[in-house]
């Protein structure tokens, strides 16, 4: 089970690291709708509708998807899931190239940050704490869920930076995209 961590950021600001829990829906709802056009053009690995949202809330026990959150204020400031296992469209790409995975030690990554927490730390330092959780379940290779657009220049070097490779380029949803990989 994933504990509570405590982080610190670049300019000293402490938040909590935690799964999000079925009281949080009103958050999440709040911090989807916050974020910036652009950066909701970016992140989709579900609606962002109200019943979608309180649909997360009430399922995640029945869910295969780890929602992780920190707080700051009494608001979500990034949003990040994890899945065991590929999604079936990443799974398709990548056998499409002879590459596939053992769905007990493949899992799936999709982070979101809010637009002024962006370039503070918070995306890295989320993900080490994600990524000591991932080693201690055996994680053998992190698939980016559904890619990341090739125009997001800045989430590309995210990513580059934490290790992930860029694996093949791909059209989806009129844009292209980048599947990226990072091997344990």
């Amino acid at each position: 089970m994933f504990e509570i961590k405590t982080i610190s950021l670049k300019d000293n600001r402490i938040v909590n690291i935690r799964l999000l829990q079925q009281q949080d829906a009103e958050l999440l709802y709040n911090y989807l709708h916050n974020l910036s056009a652009e950066s909701c053009s970016r992140f989709g690995p579900h609606p962002f509708d109200t019943e979608s949202i309180f649909n997360i809330g009430n399922n995640l026990l029945k869910d295969d998807v780890q929602r992780y959150i920190a707080l700051k204020d009494e608001q979500i400031i990034p949003y990040m899931l994890l899945k065991k296992g590929t999604i079936k469209a990443d799974a398709n790409r990548y056998a499409q190239r002879n590459t596939f995975f053992d769905e007990t030690t493949a899992f799936t990554y999709a982070p979101s940050v809010a637009d002024d927490y962006q370039n503070s730390g918070l995306g890295s330092k989320m993900f080490a704490v994600i990524l000591q959780y991932l080693k201690q379940q055996r994680c053998s290779h992190i698939v980016l869920w559904g890619g990341v657009q090739a125009t997001n220049i800045r989430a590309v070097q995210f990513y580059e930076k934490l290790g992930f490779k860029k694996i093949a380029n791909f059209w989806h949803d009129n844009k292209d995209n980048i599947d990226m990989l990072l091997n344990l």
